[in-house]
């Protein structure tokens, strides 16, 4: 399993901060969205679930099954990677994926500032380069787990509801919310390393797209 994320729902303010942390730290392109918030009612309780979806980083990914050129990998903590240089942006990826997580950037809008040369001269950071129109989505802050820093998202959620947790090594902490966690869409079957902890919702059953 090695590393995942786990969304405690009762934390979450619905503020967006992870997926502006998100959009910073690995210039997304425009139209392009790694991960945003979903919401659900609970109209009898009184109370709203927010919750942070992206790519589940699944044990068993169905989107790395159905790759014709290989370009699907795990990376060192099980992330589940895209190598672009192999993508051929089939979109296969996409219809396997019960999530629909992977995304493809529109090569004609990959800069907020249009064409003003002052600033699109600047260019994306060498670990954010990535090629218009292939295969993209959550890496779990690779470039950042690499280094020892937490996922840009679980770093900046103000609310601590998104925990970066080791599942072969949990602490006490992890631990009791790696049993108590679940995964959208169980039964895709695709063991997701992004689960999350609630009080009101049964996301076994939600069919939530990243």
């Amino acid at each position: 399993m090695k590393k995942g994320l786990i969304i405690v729902t009762d934390r979450c303010m619905g503020c967006h901060t992870c997926f502006t942390a998100c959009k910073e730290k690995n210039q997304v392109a425009p139209g392009v969205a790694w991960n945003h918030l979903e919401r659900v009612e609970h109209e009898k309780a009184g109370f709203v679930d927010y919750f942070r979806v992206s790519c589940m980083h699944c044990e068993d990914p169905a989107c790395m099954k159905v790759c014709p050129v290989k370009a699907i990998h795990k990376g060192p903590n099980g992330e589940v990677l895209v190598d672009q240089s192999k993508c051929i942006g089939c979109h296969m990826c996409e219809q396997a994926c019960p999530y629909h997580a992977p995304k493809f950037s529109d090569p004609a809008k990959q800069s907020y500032f249009g064409d003003k040369k002052s600033l699109s001269t600047l260019g994306p950071r060498p670990e954010n380069v990535r090629t218009a129109g292939k295969a993209e989505h959550c890496t779990l802050c690779a470039h950042r787990t690499a280094k020892g820093l937490l996922p840009a998202c679980a770093a900046a959620c103000p609310a601590g509801a998104i925990v970066y947790v080791d599942y072969d090594n949990p602490t006490p902490e992890t631990a009791d919310l790696i049993k108590r966690s679940q995964a959208i869409n169980e039964a895709a079957g695709t063991n997701p390393k992004v689960r999350f902890v609630s009080s009101h919702t049964d996301f076994r059953k939600l069919t939530v797209k990243a």
